[in-house]
């Protein structure tokens, strides 16, 4: 119990309260192993050391006849590994002789066909359309050589047809685009001078050539026929129309101060001439700048907006009537108009109010009528120009699908 070997110590203590145990405790002689217990008929406590070397030898003797044993079987497993790939590596050898004769075997049969294709397509890519191929292995390959060359003689068929197309289609366009400066001659280059009034006017076909148009007719003194009007259709039908229509409504209406009369003879013409079952929705006034009046039919168009600018009212321009060149005898409804100074005139065709965005939603009128009259202090020219933006921006990437056509007069 007084040992300087704390160890030793520990097993003392243990043994004096009759604990029973093994520990592990180091001597000057090396490790041992102590076993202790008590003899409780004496009260004593018995121990016994002994060196852990004795105890293990077993342990390792052992432990060096499984090494060895191991050895003798990872040698044994290590030459049949030798000997499986040594057989392995030969009959590799063996099989890629073989695969190498097979292969230049079928090479005549499979890659010469394969390699004539190949030129062929190259020949083909090279734009040589009258390029062939011939084959005649009698299986597979033969028939996407036949499938080749009708796809070459297909092809070069097509490519004829295209170039034939092509120049059509470039005939067409140069077509349109002389049909369209014949069609915009119809229009007025300018807009006439009239001495207190600021009158403008604008048209943007949808295509090429459109089925809307615009017109200032000379009355007499003091006194211009305005026309406004939208054949119904698209493209070069209505255009061919429009320059029917416009031709006889101006013959009709030049040095004529009858509206009524004027646009209903109009009519009687159109419907001898048109055969076709168009029809024009048409405005046509007549602005005496001398009396400060405006007389008008509406046959069948979208009633143009006027802006009052004493009492602010907005008056729509209606009047019974049907479109032109559906029947013959009509008779329109005449209406007069005073005006005065400040009033604004919104001439339009529904391409305007009727453009719509990505989400189906359209202009509408009150958006017409909102921009007009809050630019209502601008000229003519250039409340036309913004309301053309606004649709253009209101539209998106919607295509335009009908033609626009604005007029605008004030009256100074």
């Amino acid at each position: 119990l007084l040992s300087n070997n704390q160890q030793l110590r520990l097993i003392a203590q243990n043994m004096t309260q009759g604990i029973t145990g093994i520990s592990q405790c180091t001597f000057e002689e090396g490790d041992y192993y102590v076993a202790y217990a008590p003899i409780i008929t004496t009260n004593w406590s018995v121990c016994i050391a002994l060196p852990i070397d004795e105890i293990t030898a077993p342990a390792t003797s052992t432990e060096n006849k499984i090494i060895e044993a191991m050895n003798i079987v990872n040698q044994y497993i290590n030459d049949q590994a030798v000997n499986t790939r040594n057989a392995f590596i030969i009959i590799f050898i063996v099989l890629t002789i073989i695969v190498i004769s097979i292969s230049l075997l079928l090479a005549s049969n499979i890659v010469k066909p394969i390699m004539t294709l190949k030129k062929g397509a190259e020949s083909i890519g090279t734009g040589n359309l009258k390029s062939r191929v011939d084959i005649k292995s009698g299986d597979e390959l033969e028939s996407l050589a036949s499938s080749f060359n009708k796809m070459a003689q297909d092809l070069q068929e097509h490519i004829a047809e295209l170039q034939r197309t092509t120049a059509e289609k470039e005939r067409l366009i140069k077509e349109l685009e002389i049909a369209k400066g014949i069609q915009q001659s119809f229009l007025p280059e300018n807009e006439p001078k009239i001495s207190g009034i600021d009158i403008a006017a604008s048209n943007i076909p949808a295509k090429e050539v459109g089925g809307d148009f615009y017109d200032f007719i000379p009355i007499g003194k003091d006194k211009w026929g305005l026309t406004i009007a939208d054949v119904s259709g698209k493209g070069v039908p209505a255009a061919l129309f429009m320059a029917l229509s416009s031709t006889l409504i101006r013959a009709s209406a030049t040095g004529n101060p009858n509206v009524s009369e004027a646009i209903e003879k109009a009519n009687d013409l159109i419907c001898a001439e048109a055969k076709t079952g168009m029809f024009v929705t048409l405005f046509y006034s007549i602005l005496d700048t001398k009396k400060r009046s405006l007389k008008y039919v509406n046959a069948g168009h979208n009633p143009p907006l006027l802006i009052k600018e004493i009492s602010g009212d907005i008056l729509l321009l209606k009047a019974k009537g049907i479109a032109l060149g559906v029947v013959d005898g009509i008779k329109l409804q005449q209406e007069t108009v005073q005006l005065e100074k400040g009033d604004i005139i919104t001439l339009y065709t529904d391409g305007v109010t009727e453009a719509i965005n990505e989400k189906e939603e359209q202009f509408g009128q009150q958006r017409l009528l909102k921009i007009v009259n809050k630019n209502r202090n601008l000229p003519a020219k250039e409340i036309i120009r913004i309301v053309e933006e606004e649709v253009t921006e209101y539209s998106g990437k919607q295509p335009q699908f009908d033609d626009i056509t604005l007029m605008i007069i004030k009256i100074n």
